[in-house]
């Protein structure tokens, strides 16, 4: 990617941001807004978050962002909350849009047909944020009726956006086969990082010879079951082996109880510092079916911790095409049992693969702002 020059009074230009985030959720993409945002806000950027419960967490501490939450509508009590919620996200993009200057944008990184559709009814420009490969996840979605339905509405809808930020190489391969006019796709990595961490391995339980850890979201998408079940199998031969997992969500109880008979596996609920879990392990492992750019990959790479991936959206972006790492194929525990065995086995190699992921990590750091602000620039500015 090249680093466009910005001229002077592009800075007076844009004015304004609408972000478009329904329905908030701690996690990596909550950090990369917040990275985003607060660049956006020094650029003397206005941003207008619309969000349900955003004042109760992280951007409550962002100086100068205006923050809209969705409330539920009264009117519509019937209906659940969450399409309540998500109705009212949408009436307050209507009317938030419609009243802003004319040098204002919309960026979406939710729900973003119903954003495109109020986008052109107002007659703002959008952006929208593609999350995930959006093939693979219908291929592999918990319910594919519904994930069909959603790919069908994105072959109609995403052609309307102005402008669509794909986050790693398969998502941007992804959107080229269901976005008539490619030139509308932009590539932009995660700017998932502040600084190259500096390694100072701490000790860990001696009676442990070798501490696996995987975090995530405690849903079907991250496939920890099959996670436990390699775990399992070759732990029977390995007894000083530990799995550590860090989450929470809907399967939380599923698993603790999936979990209770096996020795040396610890389920462990969210934290806000998982500093130490990453020093005191040999191996990070990923094994979920589908992810847009998986930031928690990046932070173990950043952590100089050996990698074993399913081959998601955005891996191979981050570890360098298995030259900084390891990939399996998707929902296969054999290959990941061998995978794993193989790592333990060649361990010196894989400290190496390590190194080189991280040597390359710079792509996922500050530079992928300025493609951002870059972006939003260029889209006021076009046919001006």
């Amino acid at each position: 990617m090249k680093l466009l020059s910005i001229n002077f009074i592009d800075f007076f230009i844009l004015k304004k941001i609408l972000l478009f985030y329904p329905s908030f959720e701690n996690g990596g993409a909550t950090k990369n807004l917040i990275r985003i945002v607060n660049y956006l806000l020094e650029k003397k950027i206005k941003v207008i978050l619309l969000s349900h419960n955003a004042k109760k967490n992280e951007f409550k501490f962002i100086k100068n962002l205006r923050i809209i939450n969705n409330k539920p509508l009264k009117k519509f009590s019937f209906l659940p909350i969450r399409w309540n919620l998500a109705l009212s996200s949408v009436i307050n993009l209507f009317n938030y849009g419609k009243s802003s200057c004319n040098n204002s944008i919309i960026f979406s990184m939710q729900s973003h047909i119903p954003a495109i559709i109020v986008s052109k009814i107002i007659k703002k420009k959008i952006i929208i944020r593609n999350s995930e490969e959006s093939i693979g996840a219908t291929i592999y979605a918990d319910n594919k009726l519904l994930a069909a339905l959603v790919l069908i509405l994105k072959f109609i809808f995403y052609n309307f956006a102005d402008k669509i930020i794909a986050i790693s190489k398969k998502s941007e391969e992804s959107l080229k086969k269901i976005v008539f006019f490619n030139d509308k796709i932009v590539l932009i990595l995660n700017p998932n990082f502040d600084k190259i961490l500096k390694i100072k391995k701490i000790n860990k339980d001696k009676k442990i010879k070798f501490m696996i850890l995987s975090i995530g979201r405690f849903t079907y998408q991250k496939n920890f079951s099959v996670l436990i079940d390699a775990f399992s199998n070759l732990s029977k031969n390995n007894t000083k082996m530990e799995l550590n997992i860090i989450g929470d969500g809907n399967q939380k109880k599923m698993l603790m109880k999936k979990t209770q008979n096996i020795k040396n596996i610890k389920i462990t609920l969210w934290k806000k510092n998982i500093k130490n879990d990453f020093l005191k392990s040999d191996l990070f492992i990923l094994n979920s079916f589908y992810e847009g750019l998986p930031n928690v990959l990046i932070d173990a790479v950043n952590f100089e911790v050996p990698c074993i991936s399913t081959d998601v959206s955005g891996a191979r972006d981050i570890l360098v095409n298995e030259k900084g790492g390891y990939i399996v194929p998707i929902n296969n525990q054999h290959e990941l049992e061998k995978k794993i065995k193989h790592v333990i086995e060649n361990y010196p190699r894989a400290k190496k693969k390590a190194k080189y992921a991280k040597s390359k990590i710079k792509r996922f750091g500050k530079i992928n702002l300025i493609f951002f602000y870059k972006t939003f620039l260029e889209l006021v500015n076009y046919n001006k």
